[in-house]
């Protein structure tokens, strides 16, 4: 969620996560995936601006 809708210092607080908990391995390439479901929930709240977001994210967590 941080990513999806921008958090001012994500660098730092991805720096930050090692300190507590490890990400898993690929964490990265699993964004997509746990961002579909806001994206679709924003694409019925909001109107179709939402869309194109989802359908993106929704692709690239098939090529996972």
């Amino acid at each position: 969620m941080l990513h999806l809708f921008g958090c001012p210092h994500l660098d730092q607080v991805l720096r930050g996560y090692p300190s507590v908990r490890p990400l898993a391995a690929g964490w990265q390439r699993r964004i997509p995936l746990h961002q579909l479901f806001p994206l679709l929930v924003h694409v019925e709240l909001f109107g179709h601006s939402y869309t194109h977001q989802a359908v993106s994210a929704a692709r690239q967590a098939l090529q996972l």
